[in-house]
């Protein structure tokens, strides 16, 4: 059989697979708080399968193998510790996070701070978000289709548009129903494809020994020819020490304050549970990042350059699918469309969140009814996904970049609000709205400066910086400014 033939097969079963879910999963729903976190009810194995699901993504799998491909362990600094360490910070205050009565994030800052609008203000700031950082997994998945069945790609983000919007109109129910079937679909191949290509190296202490000699340009393509030993080095090629150890500003304390990951922790059946889900997923994600690794070096050792120029997320996809194409392919290859399709509809459902409950509803007088909230979240889900897909047709050349560009964005302005008032006290609605405006700013002025060369850091590390000492400043030392759960909701500054 050809190739486009078994990957037909395999596009044919996934799809059944996810049919049924989706089906499953429409029926009932009618309140928000089941539609949006199944009543704080989701046992372990779902809060992990669901949190890990989300964290690996079309960025995960296509950019960071690709850059490792390219640059080799470098990148590690640049991306993947900077992620752990924001989500041991995201363990440390997982209690504190599930104890909210809140069931959306945004809803967790009126909670705090007791403002209305800044709750809409917090559903904004995730709307403009999501539905850019979205533009990722449609191309992942868009890439990979378009090269599979050999489609135009604007047809292939359309299949993905499609399979997100299914699987998103179930709810929660229906998002993490699909994680843990995709999770699991995930380390399966993961395992077969590393330990296949590792064995064709020669096997692990082989692998690194021909790593070590590697030199030369990855492609005709790639930004800077990689030096012998930088394949295992701590910085090198494009990824100096300055903007690796920046970039933690964006990526670590980005994912700390993101709302995918919190709602996971937020919908847990109780507390314990809450506090376990960091440290078993980050478990499961060590696991799965060994795996990558070691499939991004073993890809460059056996075909040390490819002959054609080829863009950093685009080299996974072209080396599986010609130079090493095997016959575990099209199992990888359907896993990477999981892993896209469970990072996007999670992110899909906090859109819809976004606008149906935190803005929408936080804004009429009259409050809407439970069954309206779900109604409009589904609606807000096909115009948000539509949106994104039309974006996703100019996609980002570098996913791996322009994630940590957007979840700077996420720690700007969520990261002060969320945990500084974990550990200091008299925290105000004023100093909220300090926090908001400057970093606003900050962002306005550093992240043109960064685009165009001025700046040679991140600009989440300046514009973090100012919001946090905005919120502690704004809410100054006047102990009649109480905490805003002890009043009523308050919209002053």
């Amino acid at each position: 059989m050809d190739k486009t033939g078994l990957y037909l097969i395999y596009f044919i079963v996934y799809s059944l697979i996810m049919l049924v879910i989706g089906k499953n999963s429409l029926r009932g729903e009618n309140t928000p708080r089941d539609y949006f976190i199944c009543g704080k009810k989701v046992p372990l194995l779902f809060c992990v399968a669901t949190f890990t699901g989300t964290w690996v993504s079309a960025i995960t799998i296509l950019s960071l193998t690709g850059s490792i491909y390219e640059d080799g362990l470098p990148v590690l600094f640049y991306s993947v510790i900077p992620w752990f360490f924001g989500a041991f910070l995201m363990g440390l205050a997982a209690g504190k996070l599930y104890e909210t009565r809140a069931i959306t994030v945004p809803e967790m800052l009126r909670e705090r701070y007791g403002s209305r609008n800044l709750q809409m203000i917090g559903g904004i700031i995730l709307i403009c978000v999501y539905i850019f950082y979205l533009v990722a997994q449609y191309k992942g998945f868009g890439m990979i289709a378009s090269e599979l069945f050999d489609i135009p790609y604007p047809l292939a983000v359309l299949l993905v548009y499609l399979f997100i919007l299914y699987t998103t109109l179930g709810g929660y129910r229906s998002v993490i129903r699909t994680d843990l079937m995709n999770l699991v679909f995930l380390l399966g191949s993961l395992f077969l494809v590393c330990f296949s290509l590792v064995g064709k190296a020669g096997g692990f202490a082989e692998l690194y020994h021909r790593a070590a000699l590697i030199e030369g340009l990855a492609h005709p393509g790639a930004v800077s020819p990689t030096e012998k030993g930088q394949m295992l080095h701590l910085f090198g090629g494009r990824f100096t020490p300055m903007n690796s150890l920046s970039m933690f500003w964006g990526w670590g304390l980005g994912l700390s304050a993101n709302a995918q990951y919190i709602v996971r922790l937020m919908s847990a059946e109780d507390k314990k549970t809450a506090r376990r889900v960091v440290p078993v997923s980050l478990g499961i994600l060590a696991l799965i990042y060994l795996f990558l690794i070691h499939i991004g070096l073993a890809m460059r050792v056996l075909v040390p350059a490819i002959p054609d120029p080829v863009s950093t997320d685009g080299i996974f996809i072209r080396l599986i699918n010609h130079e090493l194409y095997g016959p575990l392919s099209a199992l990888f290859f359907f896993s990477v469309i999981g892993a896209c399709i469970s990072t996007a509809n999670s992110q899909l459902l906090l859109v819809a969140s976004s606008f149906a409950y935190d803005i929408l509803r936080a804004a009429k007088k009259e409050e809407l009814t439970g069954h309206q909230t779900v109604r409009i979240a589904r609606y807000t889900v096909v115009a948000a996904g539509t949106l994104s897909m039309i974006l996703t047709l100019n996609p980002p050349a570098f996913t791996l970049s322009y994630g940590g560009d957007i979840w700077g964005i996420v720690g700007i302005f969520m990261f002060p609000l969320l945990y500084l008032p974990l550990v200091r006290k008299g925290i105000t609605v004023r100093g909220a709205w300090h926090c908001v405006i400057t970093g606003a700013l900050a962002a306005a002025i550093t992240y043109p400066l960064y685009y165009a060369g001025v700046l040679k850091i991140h600009p989440a590390l300046p514009s973090i910086i100012c919001s946090s000492v905005a919120l502690l400043a704004g809410s100054g030392r006047n102990p009649k400014n109480l905490l805003p759960e002890k009043r009523g909701d308050s919209d002053g500054g």
